[in-house]
């Protein structure tokens, strides 16, 4: 059968003179001499080279009548647009009267290697100069339609576009690290771009100075400057933005800042750092270590385990010291605390975690059981480096007749899914509706699947208080420094001596899954997220040996329990270490030397900036500064102050109580008993029960109440006290003179009266005329005086902006503008935004 050409529109001129007469013949040897002269406009050679794959797979040992079919059609719309109907007409006549023979001639070269396509591919060129070409192949179906691309530009429209170099570099640039690390890298960065700037300064005489450019000067840089750079960084005192930065005292804080500059240095010069320069800088980080007289002790690694975890989840439980705008918040920090000690994960991992990652099911009990719940925990935000990491499902299976249901993640965890109504039968609703279901016969489980639209929320999810109105953010998860910082409350509220963070729960966890001897090396590292066991020898294990070595060399029964008991993190546990200063320790502060020097300062360049007649814009900045600094600076001092006085806590009462116990004296434990909220009340009633009864259904019915508590007390808003300070022990004191002679006023009413004065008289009030004028309010609420006028500012904003009525007053407003109105003429209140205010309100 003859083949009839194919024209495109488009050609140049000299195309169509060339290739005005092209003759075609037949793959077979058999028909070699049957020639079809055909005038066309355009002739391009048709080759192999440009079949996909895909479809040179589906077509092969297809009928040839078959595979015709298909190059008609396409021919036939391309060449419609290109304005050649009749031509198109006549190749598809005569595809269509093909032979048998003709067929067995196709199958027999749709077989050939694709090598012959690349090979005609070169040739390409000259077809399109005009040079009459040949087509050896075979193939007369669709796939040689597919390959005659090159006068066809539909191939390049359907290709994807290729990346620019800006998006290469982008990608160079993302090596897979976590969010902590690029932020150091990101530090070390700016550091030597500022120091840079600084050595410019002094060779800036001189043409084409290397530091100009930070790039080209760290592509030069050998031991001395980098030497240099480390030792200017050790002596800098301000960070961005002119913040005051910690400092670098230890030998670990050094040693990671460089690490981060090496990954600075591998991305900017596109390769690592030679191993010679390398191993000298080492030796000069050490030298400088021991010049600045650095801390080369590690970081404080006390293990916690679940012996600490049950005085932790007591303290979160009952304490009123820390208050929540919602109980569903103190819910979500009982539950993680468990989450990260049974699954030893990072603090990302968990805060990240959403009701997708969860399946609940009802297993059949292998022992022969009632059936039990199982909660499988897939963790996918974990950390990666240099890729993607595989991401590991926990199972926790339900604990019958749990000694403490405070230790069991199905009663906090199910308690929020049920908040929450995330179950996609509508028929469960509580834990009966759970306990309601069997496994059938012939299954191991049943699954009870989350609701699809709910997949994306978070399990600790972001909770805030606005204008008093409380907002659930399910789709946002909790920030990591509000998840740290709950955490170490409790942990100080608890007695903990040391600060308490996530990985604590990572170190007991480890070193348990260590020693348990049913781990294995590789399963501890799957487990852990770890390359290899050198990674926990290194940085997990503890350096206080807690195995009996006297018991052991000895021969005698080592005291394992003892051991444990003495490396815990509850050995050092105390509730009466101090959390707050004193008002004696804190009026120290305000003669401190730097404070001092700060107000000094902030006065000289205020009196010196009214005398002058030009205010320029860096000088109103540089006052700014200045005011901060005298604001920061005493904060700062009495964190310092507090952080003394709780490590010298042991020493100095420790001395005290032992006088005392040799004397014989009792200490009488006059703290202050908060009154619990009602709800609060049940909740530790349902929590703190243990199993009575053997009988199953006993035990499902205390795991349920337990798990209806916690549900019932995730909508509990309670009631917002402020902590009154405690009053120093000279004023405890038994006054000098018989109440009965000279009746004094109470302390209450000494308060009420000074609130209400600064009410009335105050040019910045510092106590709320709202609150004062509430009879109904609690009394902490109405005598609370703030420390500044721009602290009532803000609480009046978040709390009183949306009322309508004074109670100051007795008089009520219409809307907010003549709410704003009437407490700027009466109160002296202006309630703007809080960055419009000044710095010395």
């Amino acid at each position: 059968m003859a083949r009839c050409p194919r024209t495109y529109a488009g050609r140049s001129s000299d195309d169509k003179e060339t290739a005005s007469s092209t003759s075609f013949r037949l793959d077979s040897d058999d028909a070699a001499g049957v020639d079809l002269q055909t005038d066309v406009t355009d002739v391009t050679d048709v080759t192999d080279s440009d079949v996909p794959p895909s479809t040179r797979r589906r077509d092969k040992g297809r009928p040839r009548q078959n595979r015709s079919k298909q190059r008609p059609s396409w021919g036939k719309s391309h060449k419609s647009e290109k304005g050649s109907s009749s031509l198109s007409r006549l190749a598809m006549d005569s595809d269509c009267s093909s032979s048998g023979d003709d067929m067995n001639v196709d199958a027999h070269h749709s077989r050939r290697p694709e090598q012959q396509c690349s090979q005609k591919k070169i040739r390409k060129p000259a077809a399109l100069l005009g040079a009459p070409t040949r087509n050896n192949d075979s193939n007369t179906s669709s796939s040689d339609d597919d390959c005659s691309g090159s006068g066809f530009d539909s191939d390049s429209d359907m290709d994807p576009d290729i990346d620019s170099d800006g998006e290469l570099s982008s990608d160079s640039d993302d090596n897979g690290y976590a969010d902590g690390t690029r932020r150091n890298i990101t530090r070390m960065d700016e550091r030597w771009e500022r120091y840079c700037r600084k050595r410019n300064k002094r060779y800036r005489e001189l043409p084409d100075s290397l530091w100009a450019n930070p790039a080209s000067a760290l592509r030069e840089a050998r031991k001395k400057e980098l030497t240099l750079f480390l030792r200017w960084c050790l002596r800098l005192r301000r960070g961005k933005n002119g913040r005051k930065l910690k400092g670098i005292k230890k030998f670990k804080s050094l040693d990671t800042d460089w690490k981060s500059f090496l990954r600075h240095y591998e991305k900017v010069t596109g390769e690592r750092m030679d191993d010679a320069l390398g191993r000298r800088m080492r030796k000069s980080i050490r030298r400088i270590a021991r010049e600045h007289d650095l801390d080369t002790d590690e970081k404080e690694k006390t293990l916690m385990f679940i012996e600490d975890v049950v005085p932790l989840q007591e303290t979160t439980l009952r304490t009123m010291e820390k208050r929540f705008d919602l109980g569903l918040q103190r819910m979500q920090q009982c539950l993680y605390p468990l989450m990260a000690f049974f699954t030893v994960n990072r603090i990302n991992a968990m805060r990240r975690l959403q009701y997708q990652h969860l399946q609940c099911s009802i297993q059949r009990d292998p022992h022969g059981g009632p059936p039990r719940i199982l909660l499988e925990i897939k963790y996918k935000f974990t950390k990666k480096y240099m890729g993607v990491t595989q991401a590991n499902t926990f199972p926790l299976p339900e604990i019958i007749h749990d000694p403490s249901l405070m230790l069991s993640p199905h009663t906090f965890l199910l308690g929020i899914l049920f908040h929450d109504d995330a179950f996609r039968a509508p028929g469960i609703k509580s834990m009966e509706d759970l306990r309601r279901l069997w496994v059938e016969d012939g299954r191991q489980q049943i699954e009870v699947p989350l609701k699809r639209d709910k997949a994306k929320h978070y399990v600790f999810c972001k909770i805030k208080c606005v204008r008093g109105k409380i907002q659930i953010h399910r789709d946002q998860p909790i920030f990591q420094s509000t998840l740290s910082r709950q955490l170490k409350v409790f942990g100080e509220i608890a007695g903990f001596k040391w600060s308490l963070f996530t990985h604590r729960f990572r170190y007991g966890g480890g070193t348990i899954l260590n020693k348990s001897g049913l781990v294995s090396d590789a399963k501890q590292n799957l487990i852990m997220k770890h390359a290899n066991i050198r990674t926990f020898l290194n940085y997990y294990l503890p350096r206080r040996i807690n195995t009996d070595m006297q018991a052991l060399m000895r021969g005698l029964k080592p005291d394992s329990a003892m051991m444990r008991a003495v490396t815990r993190m509850g050995r050092w546990i105390d509730r009466c270490r101090p959390r707050e200063l004193t008002d004696t320790q804190k009026a120290t502060v305000e003669h401190d030397p730097e404070l001092q020097k700060a107000i000094r300062q902030r006065d000289a360049f205020s009196k010196k900036l009214q005398r002058s007649q030009k205010k320029t814009g860096w000088k109103l900045d540089k006052l700014d500064k200045l005011k901060r600094g005298v604001t920061n600076t005493p904060n700062r001092l009495l964190y310092a102050l507090r952080q003394r006085v709780r490590e010298e806590f042991d020493k100095e009462l420790t001395v005290l109580d032992i006088e005392r116990q040799l004397a014989g004296t009792a200490i009488l434990d006059e703290e202050a008993k908060k009154q619990l909220l009602p709800q609060q009340i049940h909740l530790l009633g349902k929590l703190m029960t243990w199993p009575t009864s053997l009988s199953v259904e006993a035990e499902w019915q205390r795991r349920n109440e337990a798990t209806e508590a916690v549900q019932l007390y995730c909508d509990t808003v309670p009631v917002k006290e402020h902590r009154q300070p405690s009053l120093p022990r000279e004023e405890v004191i038994a006054p000098t003179e018989s109440p009965l002679l000279t009746p004094s006023p109470s302390q209450h009413e000494i308060a009420l009266q000074e609130a209400g004065e600064d009410i009335r008289t105050a040019a910045k009030p510092r106590a709320c005329f709202q609150c004062y004028g509430n009879p109904a309010g609690c009394d902490n609420r109405r005598l609370k005086q703030y420390s500044r006028h721009k602290g009532l500012l803000r609480q009046f904003r978040a709390v009183h902006l949306d009322d309508r009525h004074c109670n100051y007053c007795n008089k009520p407003v219409d809307n907010e503008m003549y709410w704003r109105r009437h407490t700027v003429d009466n109160h002296r209140l202006n309630v703007r935004y809080l960055e419009d205010y000044p710095h010395d309100l």
